[in-house]
């Protein structure tokens, strides 16, 4: 079982080399087969000098598929996945061996779609905060459509919220999921598309499985692969409702439709 990292990056950020060298040496630990690809979406072409000389496919994307707002790198560079499973992750984000070797392990064991793992937050020097990225206590998904309805507050097929609130970068899935639900949606859904395609795993109910043991750090910096700007404004809050409510129009009608 071979798993792809799609390593997403835009602005030059001097964390990105350690980053890399970091996930390279844990998948190397995990003893897994690995594919690992740094895709620049449009950015910053100084990047390329800091990971070329190491064990990468380096892609410079003619085309911004994330708009300026999302990891574009996970549309952007489906043409290039050679795994089983994708793993798409931001630009100075760290991973250990344990995370790679405990998903790869949990997806041979339960024959799941989506596996996710709780993380730590840590400052940019790596020292942790103690905050975990997801809750300590293990989550039962044998019932996938429940979570959906918790998620999103259905009460008699209508949805009453919704929300931002999954720890991305530990998520890896199953690649055939791109044939059987859809591929990511970034142009409809931008910087919460990550929520969006949580959503759909669990509205078509496909299995997850979570590991609530923090093995990966993800690192509070003060760069950022995105700027979101919307009718001229920058204002992250306001265009995370913005696409959140399209989001909830379009599972409400999918629920009309049942």
């Amino acid at each position: 079982m071979k798993i792809s990292i799609i390593h997403n990056t835009f602005r030059f950020n001097p964390l990105i080399r350690e980053s890399v060298i970091l996930n390279l040496k844990a998948l190397q630990e995990a003893n897994i087969d690995y594919q690992y690809i740094v895709f620049n979406d449009n950015g910053d072409v100084k990047i390329e000098d800091e990971v070329k000389d190491l064990d990468i496919e380096y892609f410079y994307s003619d085309y911004n598929f994330g708009q300026k707002m999302c990891s574009g790198g996970w549309v952007g560079a489906i043409p290039l996945i050679k795994g089983d499973l994708i793993h798409n992750t931001g630009q100075d984000d760290v991973f250990t061996s344990f995370f790679y070797k405990n998903i790869v392990n949990t997806f041979k064991r339960t024959n799941c779609d989506l596996v996710y793992c709780n993380g730590l937050k840590v400052l940019e020097n790596m020292v942790t905060t103690g905050e975990p990225m997801g809750p300590l206590f293990s989550l039962d998904y044998s019932d996938p459509r429940s979570h959906f309805n918790h998620w999103f507050g259905v009460t008699n097929k209508k949805i009453t919220r919704t929300n931002n609130f999954i720890p991305a970068p530990g998520t890896v899935y199953k690649t055939s999921l791109h044939d059987e639900i859809g591929k990511p949606d970034l142009d409809n859904f931008r910087g919460v598309a990550d929520f969006e395609y949580w959503a759909r795993v669990l509205f078509y109910k496909k299995q997850v499985q979570y590991i609530n043991t923090p093995c990966w750090f993800y690192r509070m910096s003060q760069y950022t692969t995105t700027l979101e700007v919307i009718d001229g404004k920058i204002n992250e809050k306001d265009l995370a409702s913005y696409y959140l409510n399209i989001l909830k129009e379009k599972y409400q009608k999918l629920l009309d439709n049942e």
